[in-house]
């Protein structure tokens, strides 16, 4: 958490940055009141008075009749290393110019509330966000682990007593992601259902969303749950690209879940299809294998067989036609529609991929090559986004 999204709380919405608005980045992990700590009068009890990365809050009260204490606030808080200082407009409504300075000078922010909110309020929510961004990066954590790593059943069973869910024998995993990420906010009516996922889980991963439900039938219809579920709350699934898992046993196999959904929607969004199970992807899983087990040797592949169609100088045509081929399977005239032109000038294209690509191979043999390129070029592409 840092200052920017400090701001970003409902409880401080209102508030205004007055200066240092270059120091939003910095990181938030505690929210304290400051009263009288810099005060002459008063003798320092404790050896740092704030702790590093704290937002400050205070009413300014112990300046209200000797205006030049607060340079010397500042002074202090910039030392020791406090994220913002945040004031209540009660005894100063504008600071004055030296202290603005000095703020803008360190890029220290100093924030004014917007209103009476209350301390204590300010400190709870903050509080609030905090943990739940760390679970949230917990979460996020765990399956970037199990999608990446090789995992023993040891470190399944850790996880699953850190998750602490009431998860039941069978676990089945749909991995969902946006058709257009134009709109950053799409997640998080599906993070608000998490709560509500009692023998489940409801993450984010990237820029998309893990739901892993468990049950103990291993026929239950997940599928059909899922958009029943999603429908109850008012959730449309019409924008999205969904992979889905096959069923595995939750206490042993949880990883091969999560990696099947994530795969599965990669997949679909290479076929520019809405869905995808991993159990209908055929030899396309040799593919991804390849990919996460030895990604170098699959990228030296791709840039072996398709180097011609991938350098500066080459035109970007023919690698857009060369994908749109491969989703399409080979359908001319689909490619066709897709690029907005004639199936001839399509087949001028593949015939001039042809040429500086594989001259050589017949039919089969090129398709079966240019197939295997272009979706690990795609695979590399949509797993580094």
């Amino acid at each position: 958490m840092n200052v920017k999204n400090f701001l970003q709380l409902p409880i401080t919405k209102d508030f205004t940055v007055v200066a240092g608005s270059n120091g939003l980045h910095k990181p938030v992990q505690n929210v304290e009141i400051l009263d009288f700590e810099f005060s002459p009068d008063i003798e320092t009890v404790r050896e740092t008075i704030f702790t590093p990365n704290s937002v400050i809050l205070s009413s300014l009260l112990f300046a209200k009749q000797q205006p030049e204490y607060l340079l010397n606030a500042v002074e202090s808080l910039i030392q020791l290393k406090a994220s913002a200082l945040a004031y209540k407009p009660v005894i100063y409504n504008d600071l004055p110019e030296e202290v603005i300075a000095l703020a803008n000078a360190h890029h220290f922010p100093i924030l004014r509330f917007g209103g009476d909110e209350f301390f204590e309020k300010i400190i709870l929510e903050t509080m609030a966000y905090a943990k739940t961004q760390d679970y949230t990066f917990f979460l996020e954590t765990i399956m970037k682990r199990l999608i990446n790593e090789e995992v023993s059943d040891e470190q399944i069973t850790s996880f699953l007593q850190q998750l602490n869910k009431p998860f039941e024998k069978y676990l089945f995993v749909a991995n969902l992601q946006m058709q257009s990420l134009t709109n950053p906010q799409w997640m998080q009516p599906f993070l608000q259902l998490e709560p509500l996922l009692k023998s489940g889980v409801i993450c984010k991963y990237k820029n998309s969303i893990f739901i892993l439900v468990t049950n103990q039938s291993e026929q239950f219809q997940f599928e059909n749950f899922l958009n029943e579920w999603l429908t109850l709350y008012n959730i449309s699934t019409d924008e999205l690209i969904v992979g889905y898992s096959q069923v595995h046993a939750t206490q042993t196999e949880f990883h091969l879940a999560v990696r099947e959904a994530y795969f599965a929607r990669i997949m679909a969004e290479m076929d520019m299809t809405p869905t995808c199970h991993y159990k209908h992807l055929g030899s396309d899983i040799l593919l991804l294998e390849l990919h996460r087990k030895d990604p170098q040797f699959a990228r030296n592949y791709v840039n072996g067989y398709l180097g011609p169609l991938l350098d500066e100088k080459a035109d970007a045509d023919l690698i857009n036609t060369a994908i749109t081929y491969i989703s399409k399977k080979g359908n001319i005239k689909e490619v066709a529609v897709a690029h907005f032109c004639h199936p001839n000038t399509i087949r001028y294209r593949m015939t001039k991929i042809r040429q500086l690509v594989a001259p050589l191979d017949n039919d089969y043999v090129f398709y079966e090559r240019l197939s295997a390129a272009v979706k690990l070029y795609l695979l590399h592409s949509k797993i580094a986004d």
